[in-house]
């Protein structure tokens, strides 16, 4: 007779526990699990040939005003201001270019000293100075990485490929070797442009991974 109370109780005390010791899942407010910046999209102004950003619903959060815009990445975007052909390698060197934020406000320049050419990852970029070495920018436009790289590539999971001395190799985030081949990259002929646009004598960047 006593079985089913019996039964209850004992079901009602493994629901307490389970209740006690199985997390509840928060609610999340919208737009919490995810940046703003990368809800951004650039859209062309054709009339007066300038790219500006408009959010998710279409409306434009950043005026068109550059001359060449790329997707954001970890709140910063790649911009073009100046107004002139981009496919040139001479008329790039007299762009501004560098980093914009949500609000449209510059946060890294090029001073006419760097190009860049990548979103950030991990909180670095890889830059090149004007016809010379690559090396790593955090995301205020400081200098993290010395520039000593025949070319460097993005982060991920700390560790980054680049070309050394004519030879890939990869770096973790103090800019150390951790690897490097022995075989010297075959380089290429004189202003051939690269898989990045670029036009100079360096070893082909797809080549290391």
């Amino acid at each position: 007779m006593l079985r089913e109370p019996v039964a209850r109780i004992v079901r009602g005390v493994v629901f307490s526990l389970f209740l006690v010791l199985v997390p509840v899942a928060q609610s999340v407010e919208p737009g919490q699990t995810q940046e703003t910046s990368e809800e951004l999209s650039p859209i062309f102004d054709r009339a007066n040939s300038v790219w500006g950003y408009a959010d998710n619903t279409g409306k434009i959060v950043i005026k068109p005003q550059f001359s060449s815009a790329k997707r954001f990445s970890e709140g910063l975007a790649l911009v073009w201001a100046g107004g002139v052909h981009l496919d040139d390698p001479v008329t790039k060197a007299f762009v501004k270019m560098g980093y914009i934020d949500t609000k449209g406000r510059w946060v890294i320049s090029s001073r006419f000293e760097y190009y860049f050419f990548d979103d950030f990852s991990e909180g670095f970029v890889p830059f090149r100075k004007q016809s010379a070495k690559w090396g790593y920018m955090d995301k205020t436009g400081k200098v993290v990485i010395h520039p000593r790289f025949d070319w460097a590539g993005n982060f991920s999971k700390g560790i980054a490929p680049v070309i050394l001395d004519g030879k890939c190799a990869h770096i973790d985030k103090t800019g150390t070797v951790t690897d490097q081949s022995q075989e010297i990259l075959e380089r290429h002929s004189r202003f051939e442009p690269d898989n990045r646009g670029t036009y100079h004598r360096n070893p082909h960047p797809s080549l290391c991974s």
